[in-house]
């Protein structure tokens, strides 16, 4: 199939939309987000990108920390909200209920099954509009029904919500059409080449 070219934009059809938390004044507040990723295994890594002028980004800078929280799609709507309204204008402590773990200023959500809260590392990355930051990953909190026997995790029981940016749609997460690391050695392409 022909290819044509269509401009220069972030490409990525499916994200995963996350909740991000932060103290400020003294509140939880919450921010959505879809530029989140994992950029290191061990020790583990993570990176966010927001906008510089988010309420939510104020109480990182102030404190160091922040929560990571994956909604379920059941949560779209709450989570699309505190998108729509900015914590200088909106209390969104009320919004979720909210627990610590050992970082006292990084609000989780009870309700998302799971949460990790992260610690700042490094300086912060300012582009014209985003800034990215990298944080460690201090703690995961999960539902306990996610959890199999041997500590595997049941990806489709936490229901995650997606943001797809090609569409501006929120979705949820498909069937399995593989394995990593094993799908690709079942086949015999990689000896043709």
């Amino acid at each position: 199939m022909r290819k044509i070219p269509v401009g220069a934009f972030i490409p990525l059809p499916v994200a995963p939309i996350v909740l991000v938390g932060a103290m400020v004044d003294g509140k939880p507040n919450f921010l959505p987000a879809a530029f989140v990723s994992g950029v290191n295994v061990d020790p583990p890594i993570v990176c966010i990108s927001l906008n510089k002028h988010h309420h939510t980004y104020r109480g990182i800078r102030e404190h160091g920390v922040f929560s990571i929280n994956i909604p379920r799609t059941g949560q779209v709507v709450p989570t699309d909200w505190c998108g729509m309204h900015s914590g200088k204008d909106t209390d969104k402590s009320g919004i979720f209920a909210t627990f610590s773990g050992t970082l006292e200023n990084a609000p989780m959500i009870v309700d998302c099954p799971i949460t990790c809260t992260c610690r700042c590392i490094g300086e912060h990355r300012e582009f014209a509009m985003d800034t990215v930051v990298f944080a460690s990953v201090e703690e995961v909190h999960m539902d306990e029904n996610l959890l199999g026997p041997d500590r595997t995790i049941d990806c489709m029981k936490a229901d995650p919500l997606l943001f797809c940016g090609l569409e501006n749609t929120y979705r949820s997460l498909g069937s399995v059409v593989g394995q990593g690391w094993k799908s690709g050695a079942d086949h015999h392409l990689c000896n043709q080449l």
